[in-house]
């Protein structure tokens, strides 16, 4: 049975080499940005979100050293994104690990994403590289790169390449347990997300009081749902998370809201906690130079869904404890960004204003902002972010990219790079208003 697979395998290698052949010569022709060319078995289609199709996935238009053939499983990935027109996002994993293009400084991995690049081309592009900024290296989010998607021959267009949020040496680097192994100082991987599936276990936090954000504004905190992304082993594990995040959250809430400094007990349960401030409460459980630093990047972008899903954080009790307190990093789905006014105030910090009758307001932005240390932190992680005109020289090159897309977009496609231009001209909008508000 093992030979009868290796061969089928084989068979199905051979077919999509000699069709990328033919079809190379043609797809190559006139392209300035890597291509990448996916041939599914038999030529299926690609529509289901939890099958993978058998497919062989070759690069090239690239560096010599950057072309690759591979087996892999394409399956379309995604919630709202995957529903939405012809234009699909994909997911491959391939069946061993795999450099793309160089990104993530070469590393291999089996998981990849292609992503849409939409109606206005560059919002994930925009995010991710505002994000390699502000994180400077001390927070994972995905590297990316603009290419030429083909599927079994036909043109889909300009996609971008970019890391799958999953847990993996240097991505969501958290300890895994082993097989039967059932400890619960293990790490966790999370997200705040509004699409539950039976893949992955999770719970909810339910909604606190009202109370204000930083400008004023009254709501209660809504309750969210927890998915768990890393592999556990026992129901102890998944209890225990759930316990901790739920009394990390009420330590978080207690400071903002009722100016109450608490810490978690042997049960995981919020006490008072003698001799702290309510910051100094909130610090011993959060990262909140993780927070801050997402908090600008959600700033920058406006973007819509901070509060809804794709906002993933960490935290690990193992001995390889990377993610010694609750660490928020790789930022995802920039799809529902640059909308509102760039000088229409603070968003992702505020409780938001309800759209399409939804309140998408994120609670940790918002409670933790009405910590006056934590605005300060913010404020300081601004400016010197601002000061060293990191910013905007990202917006630079970012342009530069887009329109080093003109030829491969093509002129049918030109309002595209017209949106995304809008795109680099609202966050340099979007950072003038912020160096007002902040400024020292």
């Amino acid at each position: 049975m093992k030979r009868l697979k290796t061969m089928l395998l084989i068979c199905l290698l051979l077919t999509a080499v000699a069709a990328g052949s033919a079809f190379a010569g043609e797809i190559g022709t006139g392209k300035e940005h890597p291509c990448i060319q996916i041939i599914t078995k038999d030529g299926q289609p690609v529509l289901s979100r939890e099958e993978y199709i058998p497919a062989v996935v070759s690069v090239f238009n690239c560096d010599g050293d950057d072309e690759m053939t591979a087996e892999a499983g394409v399956r379309v990935r995604g919630n709202s994104t995957a529903e939405q027109g012809e234009e699909k996002p994909y997911r491959i994993r391939f069946e061993k690990k795999q450099s793309m293009l160089g990104l993530h400084g070469g590393r291999k991995y089996r998981n990849w994403v292609l992503l849409r690049t939409y109606w206005h081309l560059c919002p994930d592009y925009m995010a991710f590289r505002l994000a390699q900024t502000i994180f400077g290296g001390r927070y994972y989010s995905s590297d990316c790169m603009f290419v030429n998607l083909y599927l079994n021959g036909r043109d889909l267009g300009v996609y971008l390449l970019c890391e799958q949020n999953q847990t993996a040496k240097d991505r969501m680097d958290v300890y895994e347990p082993a097989e039967g192994e059932t400890r619960t100082d293990i790490g966790y991987l999370l997200e705040m997300d509004n699409y539950p599936d039976e893949e992955h276990p999770g719970f909810g936090i339910a909604e606190k009081p009202y109370t204000t954000d930083f400008t004023g504004r009254k709501r209660t905190v809504l309750g969210k749902y927890y998915a768990i992304k890393s592999d556990l082993r026992s129901d102890a594990q998944a209890r225990y998370i759930e316990s901790w995040l739920t009394g990390a959250f009420d330590v978080l809430y207690e400071a903002a809201a009722n100016g109450r400094a608490m810490i978690l007990d042997g049960d995981l349960r919020p006490v008072p906690a003698e001799g702290m401030t309510p910051f100094e409460a909130v610090d011993g459980l959060l990262d909140l130079e993780s927070l801050a630093d997402m908090l600008i990047l959600e700033e920058l972008v406006q973007n819509y869904d901070v509060g809804a899903g794709s906002f993933y954080m960490a935290v690990d009790f193992s001995g390889n404890n990377r993610y010694r307190k609750l660490t928020f990093l790789g930022p995802w789905d920039f799809s529902w960004g640059y909308i509102e006014p760039a000088d229409g105030g603070f968003y992702a910090a505020t409780f938001q204003n309800h759209i399409q009758g939804m309140d998408n307001s994120n609670p940790w932005f918002v409670l933790a902002m009405k910590l006056e240390e934590f605005q300060a932190m913010v404020r300081d992680r601004w400016n010197e972010l601002s000061g060293s005109g990191a910013p905007t020289d990202t917006t630079r090159r970012v342009m530069e990219d887009i329109e080093g897309l003109a030829g491969d977009l093509g002129k049918e496609n030109a309002g595209k790079l017209e949106k995304g231009r809008k795109i680099v001209e609202y966050v340099n909008a979007r950072i003038r208003w912020l160096d007002e508000q902040w400024k020292q």
